[in-house]
């Protein structure tokens, strides 16, 4: 009896040093376990790390998606073992807005190989030491880690510890498998085509081993003919800056709710890869598994969350400084309210609500279509085009020509709709709140950068929803005369005071015309100016022979002069293109450049990235007021800080991917890199004291 519980006691002691202690951390619980109960000289010993993470919360897999980061294993061995690579479980998509991770949940098994030289002393026990870091994620992302350490005797032979055994052999046999299938890939119309031959059956989703190969949160199209599988992927970031030559990764086959992993090794293929009949296949399979395309996959307090900063957003983006001329414009408009009847006034606030409605929907619509079709653009893309910068600031100028009383369109104050608003008071509101739009999209105000990224990733009746709910938060400010006419009625009845006033806010359209003209100079160069000064002289004669014609009585040749004059004031807007040097940088910034970018964060370097554009005020009011000041450059200089120019003035596919992985879509965006891990992403309004407690952490 005394054998058997010494038998026993030595059994289970052996089998406790063959289990490293529990290191609980905030949201994981981690350990390392062996699969045998010694090891072997000359054998390969099974370790794995075995975590149990907290419902709902997940780690990444090597290549993280979007954003993330994956294990890292630093091991303290004895002389000669050798820990083999991180093995991975099969990963799942995690998505979350507009980002797609990927990464795994519950209970993960990540194997390590650890090599034992022959030779080794046995009859003794080791320490096999680990310093173990992760990052773990619900809504929001914690950086964990733990040291663990296993005690492990060393023995001619072994036997399978109970439990830990079972849990490694499980590992294994559910760990990616190599079939030898025999794959190629090749760009085919803008994207990747990945060709596999004899891979099993199951519904396809492809996981490249390298982040920046293939976008993340894209869909993949798939079919299957010939005996060979096809599927469509979106290029990377990486893949368009320096096309690989070998795209691995993982093939996961979904069936009956099972999963089986298949390491893939794909050369690029020397020919074509695929025929017109089988592009037609894949053109029309079905997108592999995507959550992030219905909003189904977005939690609905997430959702919530998004509306509620799209309406929140959209009020806050009338105190911003993009935005402030039609702010005095539709000031101007509410001052001539005074006196009037509430049905008069509640008609003005819903033709201004109705105006910024359905423009936000038919730029939405645009800016989807153009996405759709493979174009790379993020909200504001109109103002990157010279032609349409230069047509909006003669329009704004003709605008402020009116106001200052050069000449007068019915009598709205709110006049952009040319003879339209010669029709009474709604009219003019309904093309005060299209301006309005126009004006306000090249700004990302505070709040709006996760609405509108998530917007540019869901499918279009919900995209269109952000935006409408974004531009019911622009307009509602004024939506309130509806329910409280009071307010209007208020102000003192019209007479010359509101001359006075109108004049006065012509001030805010010149002002306008000036920061538009400056836009034009850096996109389109010297000759842009050149062209957009002769459209000011001829739209000022257009307006001067119109108010003369009203003088007159309406006498038709002044009219066909102003006429003639106005289709010569935007002939010469035909002829603006692009410069090449409009993305000039500071002599003391850098230009961005990804691969400039992961050097520097490999060598631990703090880097500064300004995310801009010439048409996007409140980037430069950032750049005057705090990141071009004599101060600001000195922080740079002290704390060795690299300042990068991201500048999106024209249209740029590098910059604005970068934007997206970001999760946002637009300028202004500012990331601190502080030498480890992701970015810190920066207010959008700057402050002195916030970018000198940023910069001095480095």
């Amino acid at each position: 009896m005394l054998r058997f519980l010494f038998a026993l006691a030595a059994f289970l002691t052996a089998a406790h040093a063959q289990t490293g202690e529990a290191v609980r951390t905030g949201h994981a619980e981690s350990r390392l376990i062996a699969e045998t109960t010694a090891a072997v000289p000359g054998e390969t010993l099974w370790v794995a790390l075995a975590q149990e993470l907290e419902e709902g919360w997940h780690v990444y897999w090597k290549n993280p998606g979007d954003s993330g980061l994956p294990l890292s294993l630093g091991w303290t061995l004895p002389e000669g073992w050798e820990a083999g690579e991180i093995g991975y479980p099969i990963p799942h998509r995690l998505p979350l807005g507009p980002l797609t991770n990927f990464g795994h949940e519950g209970s993960p098994t990540f194997l390590v190989p650890i090599t034992v030289p022959e030779g080794f002393a046995t009859g003794e026990s080791v320490t096999l030491d680990v310093f173990a870091e992760w990052l773990i994620c619900l809504d929001v992302c914690i950086p964990e880690s733990a040291n663990l350490s296993l005690t492990i005797p060393v023995a001619e032979t072994a036997q399978p510890v109970p439990g830990n055994a079972e849990r490694i052999r499980a590992a294994k046999s559910a760990a990616p498998k190599d079939l030898g299938l025999e794959a190629r890939f090749a760009d085919t119309d803008g994207s990747i085509t990945l060709r596999i031959e004899g891979a099993p059956a199951g519904e396809p989703v492809f996981y490249p081993n390298e982040g920046g190969m293939v976008e993340p949160s894209a869909p993949q199209s798939t079919a299957r003919q010939d005996g060979a599988l096809f599927i469509g992927l979106t290029p990377g970031i990486d893949y368009q800056i320096d096309p690989p030559e070998n795209l691995d990764g993982l093939l996961v086959l979904e069936m009956d709710g099972q999963e089986i992993g298949v390491e893939i090794t794909a050369p690029r293929a020397v020919g074509p890869i695929i025929t017109t009949e089988q592009k037609r296949a894949l053109a029309a399979g079905a997108p592999a598994r995507r959550a992030a395309d219905s909003m189904e996959g977005t939690p609905p307090m997430a959702l919530l969350m998004i509306f509620g900063f799209a309406i929140l957003g959209g009020v806050i983006l009338n105190a911003m400084p993009c935005v402030f001329p039609i702010v005095f414009l539709k000031a101007s408009s509410v001052a001539k309210l005074g006196g009037a009847d509430r049905a008069t006034i509640r008609m003005d606030a819903f033709a201004y609500t109705a105006g910024v409605l359905v423009t936000f929907a038919a730029m939405a619509a645009l800016l989807l279509a153009l996405r759709a079709g493979g174009a790379t653009l993020g909200w504001g893309f109109h103002l990157q085009s010279p032609i349409a910068v230069g047509f909006f600031a003669v329009v704004v100028f003709l605008i402020g020509l009116n106001l200052a009383g050069l000449f007068e369109i019915g009598t709205s104050l709110q006049g952009a709709g040319g003879e339209l608003s010669q029709k009474k008071g709604p009219a003019g509101s309904f093309f005060t709140g299209l301006l309005a739009v126009l004006v306000a999209a090249p700004c990302i105000g505070p709040l709006l950068g996760l609405p509108i990224g998530y917007a540019l990733a869901a499918p279009p009746a919900a995209a269109i929803a952000v935006f409408l709910a974004l531009g019911l938060g622009l307009a509602l400010p004024y939506l309130l005369l509806a329910v409280f006419p009071q307010l209007a009625q208020a102000l003192p009845k019209p007479g010359m005071w509101m001359v006075r006033l109108k004049q006065l806010f012509s001030f805010a359209m010149f002002g306008t015309v000036v920061w538009l003209a400056w836009v034009v100079s850096l996109q389109a160069g010297p000759q842009g100016v050149l062209y957009l000064g002769i459209a000011f002289v001829a739209a000022a004669v257009a307006a001067w022979l119109f108010g003369l014609s009203q003088e007159k009585g309406g006498a038709l040749p002044l009219k066909v002069a102003a006429i003639l004059a106005f289709v010569i004031a935007f002939a010469p807007l035909t002829q603006l293109t692009t410069s090449a040097s409009a993305t000039a940088v500071a002599v003391n910034k850098e230009a961005y450049d990804e691969a400039r970018l992961a050097r520097l964060q490999a060598e631990g370097t703090p880097v500064f990235i300004d995310f801009t554009a010439a048409w996007c005020v409140t980037c430069q009011y950032n750049k005057r007021v705090v990141l071009d000041t004599p101060e600001m450059k000195q922080l740079f200089a002290e704390t060795g800080t690299i300042f990068m120019v991201a500048d999106l003035t024209n249209p740029d596919p590098v910059i604005t991917n970068a934007i997206e992985r970001q999760g946002r879509s637009g300028v202004p965006l500012y990331l601190y890199y502080n030498g480890m891990g992701d970015p810190e992403i920066l207010p959008q309004i700057l402050t002195a004291d916030r970018m000198r407690e940023t910069l001095e952490r480095s």
